[in-house]
């Protein structure tokens, strides 16, 4: 199964097209892969972690609120500006927030555990793309949202409790991109295998 997750919208094209170079590989050695468009099922999970950057932020910044405030009540200056919005952003949350943040992420793991008859594992990128080059926050300006990366491809298996392993099978412009595989819920030795068997079989692609 090949899943797009919501980052795919932020992919450079030089990843799309490793990606698919790679998925082009699986399809010659004989794997089916079924995507957002060959099946509803497909379709149902992706929509069910569209918003899945969003969900985790609020469930961890909820529930890391209260050890933050104190260490920002503690040691004002000792805290980032970027940390601090963070906080700001919880602490302006209410429990029926919460609540729904939950619920989305339930709903997410149900959905996902339909696959299981469909597809042995999922695939997807582990990053929109090379790591971004960040010079550090200028004074006076608005902070950088994701100065060291954007998690938007790593968003989907936290919310699903999925165990993942990130296979370093493409460059872009020199530097690394990684290829997740994810697995139902306890299936960590069998997503293990599947990875090493992608690491032994594909050829890695640069560009």
């Amino acid at each position: 199964m090949v899943l797009e997750t919501e980052g795919w919208a932020e992919v450079d094209d030089a990843t799309k097209a490793g990606f698919e170079a790679l998925l082009k590989q699986l399809g010659d050695a004989g794997v089916t892969l079924v995507r957002r468009k060959d099946h509803p099922w497909v379709e149902a999970l992706e929509q069910s972690i569209a918003d899945g950057r969003a969900t985790c932020n609020r469930i961890t910044g909820w529930e890391n609120r209260w050890y933050q405030r104190g260490i920002v009540d503690n040691d004002p200056d000792g805290v980032s500006a970027r940390a601090k919005a963070t906080l700001a952003k919880a602490e302006a949350m209410t429990p029926d927030d919460y609540r729904m943040a939950l619920m989305a992420r339930e709903n997410a793991q149900r959905v996902h555990a339909t696959m299981a008859p469909l597809a042995d594992a999922a695939i997807t990128l582990a990053c929109p793309g090379p790591a971004p080059v960040w010079s550090g926050d200028v004074p006076g300006q608005p902070l950088a949202a994701r100065p060291t990366g954007d998690f938007v491809f790593n968003a989907p298996s936290s919310m699903l409790f999925a165990p993942v392993v990130t296979v370093p099978l493409m460059s872009v412009g020199g530097m690394p991109v990684g290829v997740q595989v994810m697995g139902q819920q306890h299936e960590d030795a069998r997503v293990t295998g599947l990875a090493r068997w992608m690491s032994e079989t594909l050829k890695p692609f640069a560009a």
